[in-house]
C-alpha cells in the first residue's frame, strides 16, 4: 500500500467514469471502490491532462508528436503482451522513503492481467473470472465482482489519448530523455496541488520515470508534502504464444 497517497486520494477519489471508453489496458473499468485497489491507482484524477502543446526547439519534434509516439509504445491489444519491471518508493519529499517496492506486472488487452510484488502478493485477473489473490504464505482468495486497474505507467496512452484542454504541459528534454510535466486537478476541501512528471525515452518512445509530486493539506487539513516515485528496470511486448500466456496466470 501507498499510505501517503491515500490522504490524497481521501480528497477526490477516481470515479468508474474516468475509465469509460478506453482502448486496451485503459478499458479496464474502475472496481467499485476498496482499499486494497488503491496501489494501482496512484493518479487521482484522470480527467484533464494536455491542451497545450509546446513546440520543442529545431531538430526535435513537436510536443504533439512526441505524445503520439509514447502513446504508440505502450499500446498492445489481444495479440501481444505487455510486460514490465519496475522499481517503486514513496514518502515524503526530499526526505528518506517511507516504503519501496519492486514489481512486476503482464497487461494483454482489457482481457487479462498479473501483478507480482517481489517477495510479496500476486494478484491475476480475467474477463469474466475476476481477480485472483495471492498471499507471501500461499493463502487464495477469488473476488469474480472485482476488476484491475493498471498502475499510471501502464494508464499513461489512454490518458494522452483522452487528453482534453485547459491543462498546461510543460516538455523539455534531456540527453535521453523527453520530460513531460503536468499538474492534475485535484478536490476539496482543501484542493493539494498534485504535480506529475513522466520522463520518456527518446529513442524508443517508451516510458522511463514517473513521479507523483502531491503537497498541500490532506482531507483532514494536516500540511503534507509527498512523492512517489516509479523507475521502469525493463518494459518490453512478448508476442502472444501458449508459454507467454502462462506468464498471465498465478505462477
Amino acid at each position: 500500500m501507498d499510505p501517503m497517497l491515500d490522504r490524497v486520494r481521501a480528497a477526490n477519489p477516481a470515479s468508474e467514469t474516468e475509465f469509460a471508453g478506453r482502448a486496451n489496458f485503459d478499458a479496464l473499468e474502475l472496481a467499485p471502490r476498496k482499499r486494497h485497489l488503491r496501489r494501482w491507482l496512484t493518479i487521482p484524477a484522470l480527467s484533464a491532462i494536455i491542451a497545450a502543446l509546446v513546440v520543442f526547439p529545431n531538430a526535435t519534434p513537436q510536443a504533439s508528436e512526441v505524445l503520439k509516439r509514447a502513446t504508440q509504445a505502450i499500446a498492445v491489444d489481444d495479440d501481444g503482451i505487455l510486460y514490465a519491471r519496475s522499481d517503486v518508493q514513496w514518502g515524503p519529499t526530499g526526505g528518506a522513503p517511507a516504503g519501496t517496492q519492486s514489481r512486476e506486472v503482464w497487461v494483454q488487452g482489457d482481457s487479462a492481467m498479473r501483478w507480482r510484488e517481489v517477495g510479496g502478493n500476486e494478484e491475476v485477473f480475467r474477463v469474466g473470472k475476476g481477480i485472483t489473490r495471492r498471499s507471501p504464505d500461499g493463502e487464495l482468495r477469488i473476488e469474480r465482482d472485482m476488476r484491475m486497474v493498471p498502475n499510471e505507467v501502464f494508464r499513461a496512452g489512454g490518458l494522452l489519448r483522452e487528453a482534453q484542454t485547459g491543462t498546461d504541459v510543460d516538455l523539455e528534454e534531456t540527453d535521453d530523455a523527453y520530460v513531460l510535466t503536468w499538474r492534475e486537478k485535484s478536490g476539496p476541501p482543501h484542493w493539494p496541488t498534485i504535480e506529475m512528471t513522466m520522463w520518456i525515452d527518446k529513442e524508443t518512445y517508451e516510458p522511463l520515470r514517473f513521479t507523483d509530486h502531491s503537497f498541500g493539506k490532506d482531507f483532514e487539513g494536516k500540511p503534507f508534502d509527498q512523492t512517489y516515485t516509479e523507475k521502469i528496470v525493463e518494459f518490453k511486448t512478448l508476442p502472444d504464444t501458449p508459454e507467454n500466456r502462462r506468464l498471465l496466470t498465478l505462477q
